[in-house]
């Protein structure tokens, strides 16, 4: 059920050239679903404007979440966000949203481009932290190679999980790129296997969301469960 609580910002860390992560420390637990959002709301020039970000964080951090920002330029509320400093304060409410990890007999494949890694991030680590046995891949699709938001972690969670695999994924990038190159949904299936098996979880905007869509549908996967940004 929504609510409505403060959350005081104990951390901006920036993670890309174009991305940061504000931490929220806030003023009673939360129960939320990994996946779910939260509304931010924000005085501006004398406007009040009101954002939904996903929470970036696993659910088991009760009284601390984390929105993952993309600062778009000429973006009044992304360069706010990214320009709070310890201990001020942001109105929220939530939980919200319906695209929430769910308990699966199934291997499961995550989608994302860009900052739709945020909603996806605390689903990774649900379960991982449920010791979740069947296998998972993450694949994350952006432009260069210094846009990878929280490449160390996901490269840290891969060598603790055997389980567990992430795939960086790049549109553009020069010779130096040793890895994937083009969409997600060109090179899954060069590391899945009997999709029928298998739920894919996609979040992006929405042209990626409705590509992967189609890509999914196609390929016959299990489960297919997705958000857009717009």
């Amino acid at each position: 059920m929504a609510q409505q609580f403060t959350g005081t910002v104990t951390e901006v860390r920036q993670e890309t050239p174009t991305v940061c992560t504000v931490v929220l420390a806030l003023d009673k637990p939360i129960s939320f679903d990994a996946g779910q959002y939260v509304l931010v709301t924000a005085e501006m020039d004398g406007e009040k404007e009101i954002k939904p970000y996903s929470i970036a964080s696993p659910p088991s951090q009760k009284t601390i979440i984390e929105l993952c920002v993309k600062k778009v330029d000429g973006g009044r509320f992304s360069t706010f966000l990214c320009g709070r400093t310890k201990g001020e304060k942001l109105q929220l409410m939530g939980p919200m949203g319906h695209f929430v990890v769910q308990e699966t007999t199934n291997d499961v494949v995550f989608l994302a481009s860009g900052t739709g890694i945020s909603a996806l991030r605390g689903m990774v680590h649900t379960l991982l932290e449920k010791r979740y046995g069947k296998k998972m891949w993450l694949f994350l699709g952006v432009r260069t190679e210094d846009e990878l938001i929280y490449r160390k972690e996901f490269e840290g969670l891969a060598k603790k999980h055997k389980t567990f695999l992430f795939v960086p994924v790049l549109s553009r990038s020069d010779g130096s790129w040793a890895g994937e190159r083009g969409r997600v949904q060109d090179v899954v299936m060069t590391y899945v296997q009997n999709p029928v098996a298998i739920d894919v979880y996609i979040c992006g905007v929405k042209s990626m969301v409705d590509d992967c869509i189609r890509f999914a549908q196609a390929n016959g996967f299990a489960k297919i469960c997705y958000e857009k940004y717009v």
